[in-house]
């Protein structure tokens, strides 16, 4: 067959159009192209690329617990997986509920988001085991009613009591007859909770938000009416209280100074700095690690330019020495300690939430981050804080960072010995000391 110059042309121009169109449609060299890193315009980006995609929105507001606000709502995390094909393409919504769980580091050696991550951090102090330092019941009692003698800090007068700060019952208090004083960063929010879940909420715990709004609960007043109407007379506050399992939650005071300041300045700020701070430590900046800020915060909360009930001794606004407790369970153990409370209210069947190490976010208690958090505060500053929290100390027996106990209780410590300096300008009441030469403590 005789072929023409101009047809073969032709063939040759319609053998390369259709090798052009096979490379943008089919594009047989994208692994190759994305392996060496080059930009083809020509293509489009492969289908299989991964990307991400995260958002995040909170809404938190400061709450004083005692209703008027909310505190903690949640924290929503929207991760879109590996990008696949439109038909396929999935989103995976993560809810951390902020009551249960902090998204801070659980060390914080470095400033939040720079260092090396955590989990390839050794810790140099590891946590006691909590088993081994639960307290039974009566003995706690029995240490604080002798400590609020010995030194003076029982002022409610026989037959009588003292109110604490927040007294809170269930709407079905007849059938479960409990009674919680408030005690913030003590685990309020997660005893809130679980309230909720003993007046019928059946939603997971996560769920379960504003739980400081005190419309949510029971009426105390309610129990008065009930006690009157049997008394055939006004009751009075021990009246009210006494058919009632009366629970307290205390802790030690430096860990509990330590989430206050991670959950009211590191959680809640942009810079983890308030300006009182400044005044300690002017080179603080958003740069400067958490521990370096935490020294600058005791120092303003131990000069009172810090005020906050949250930062503040919890003996007494809690009436320790002055409210007939049934059990004052200490927050380090109060996974174990929740099962007798759950004994004699007959709340057995509802689980109580677990505690915000446990859901795996949150190691606020743990020993090393107490050690790493104070080891940036000067050692006269320490002093300070002790005197601070003596009676947080002294009444409830709780120990010092030095001792090896720490955080929890230790009724065995030489009391005099560790904090007696920091009340020996204070009358003690002795068997001829009458008790109105002691000076009232405030702290």
């Amino acid at each position: 067959m005789f072929v023409t110059r101009k047809s073969l042309v032709a063939f040759f121009a319609v053998g390369f159009g259709c090798c052009l169109l096979f490379i943008i449609v089919v594009n047989p060299f994208d692994k190759y192209t994305s392996q060496i890193g080059t930009t083809n315009i020509f293509l489009s980006p492969s289908p299989t690329e991964s990307s991400k995609v995260k958002t995040k929105s909170e809404d938190i507001s400061n709450s004083d617990d005692t209703g008027n606000d909310t505190e903690t709502v949640s924290v929503t995390e929207t991760v879109e997986k590996e990008t696949q094909p439109e038909s396929s393409k999935q989103e995976e919504t993560k809810v951390i509920d902020l009551a249960l769980s902090s998204p801070q580091p659980s060390t914080t050696l470095y400033p939040r988001g720079k260092g090396p991550e955590s989990a390839n951090q050794e810790p140099k102090h590891k946590i006691p085991d909590s088993n081994l330092h639960i307290k039974d019941t009566q003995q706690v009692l029995d240490f604080v009613h002798h400590q609020c003698e010995k030194f003076n800090q029982t002022t409610a007068l026989p037959g009588e009591a003292k109110k604490p700060r927040l007294l809170i019952v269930p709407k079905n208090w007849r059938e479960h007859r409990i009674l919680y004083a408030s005690n913030p960063k003590t685990g309020s929010t997660s005893f809130k909770k679980w309230y909720c879940r003993i007046q019928g909420d059946e939603r997971p715990y996560a769920s379960i938000t504003n739980v400081h709004a005190m419309g949510k609960y029971g009426k105390f007043n309610e129990v008065f009416d009930w006690v009157e109407e049997d008394l055939g007379r006004e009751a009075q506050l021990i009246d009210a209280a006494r058919p009632l399992y009366k629970v307290v939650a205390v802790r030690n005071p430096l860990t509990k100074l330590m989430s206050g300041f991670r959950d009211k300045i590191l959680r809640r700020t942009k810079t983890g700095i308030k300006e009182p701070m400044l005044q300690y430590n002017p080179d603080l900046n958003i740069n400067s690690t958490d521990a370096e800020k935490y020294a600058a915060f005791v120092e303003a909360v131990v000069n009172r330019k810090i005020v906050n009930m949250h930062f503040t001794p919890q003996w007494q606004k809690m009436k320790v020495c002055d409210f007939p407790y049934d059990m004052i369970m200490q927050t380090e153990t109060t996974n174990q300690q929740i099962k007798e409370v759950q004994k004699k209210t007959h709340t057995e069947e509802f689980e109580f939430p677990g505690s915000r190490s446990e859901q795996g976010y949150d190691s606020v208690a743990t020993v090393h981050l107490a050690h790493e958090f104070y080891s940036k505060v000067r050692p006269e500053l320490m002093e300070k804080l002790y005197h601070y929290f003596r009676w947080d100390f002294i009444l409830l027996g709780y120990t010092k960072l030095d001792n090896p106990n720490f955080p929890y209780l230790d009724f065995d410590q030489d009391i005099d010995k560790e904090f007696g300096d920091y009340v020996k300008d204070e009358v003690k009441v002795g068997e001829d000391e009458p008790a109105s030469e002691s000076p009232s403590a405030n702290t």
